[in-house]
């Protein structure tokens, strides 16, 4: 897999995860997305990392439409999850993403919270490959959940690793 650019990227997960309509006063942010989610929470959110070239962490925003750089907390992590992409990838060149969980959303509404969390990070996952397809880009789901970003960035407790890709160019 080769690099793509990063707003090739970016616009295929909008493709995939920008909100088509959002419930008006709902305090938990439900919206329809192309991806099916549990009450509509849609608890996962996208984490990029530029794992060959500069490093950087970013986190999609899929309201705003927009990256957000992220402060790693732990480079020790970040480093960790870098020899996990590169052992099982070693001449991939595309860019990372790592699905974070958020099991406190899931669980104010359902009381099976994690069997839910883990199903909607299915259906993204599928999404994410659907839409990177359409996109005439690679996409490449992993065997690791990416755990290493959690703690390289220092997220809150309810945060969990629920999949990891990655996500270019065919040769």
């Amino acid at each position: 897999m080769r690099r793509a650019p990063l707003r090739e990227i970016v616009n295929a997960l909008a493709f995939a995860t920008r909100p088509r309509a959002l419930r008006e006063g709902d305090v938990l942010m439900r919206s329809r997305r192309p991806s099916p989610s549990a009450g509509a929470l849609h608890p996962i959110e996208l984490v990029l990392v530029d794992w060959r070239g500069s490093q950087r962490v970013m986190r999609y925003d899929s309201f705003s439409h927009q990256l957000e750089l992220l402060t790693v907390s732990d480079p020790e992590a970040l480093r960790r999850f870098i020899r996990a992409y590169g052992d099982l990838l070693p001449e991939a060149q595309g860019t990372a993403l790592v699905l974070i969980g958020h099991a406190s959303r899931v669980a104010a509404v359902y009381e099976t919270a994690a069997s839910l969390l883990w199903r909607d990070a299915g259906a993204l996952t599928q999404t994410l490959f659907l839409t990177a397809t359409a996109f005439r880009l690679a996409f490449c789901p992993l065997g690791i959940l990416g755990h290493e970003i959690v703690r390289a960035l220092g997220l809150p407790v309810d945060a969990l690793a629920t999949g990891a890709a990655l996500m270019g160019r065919s040769p």
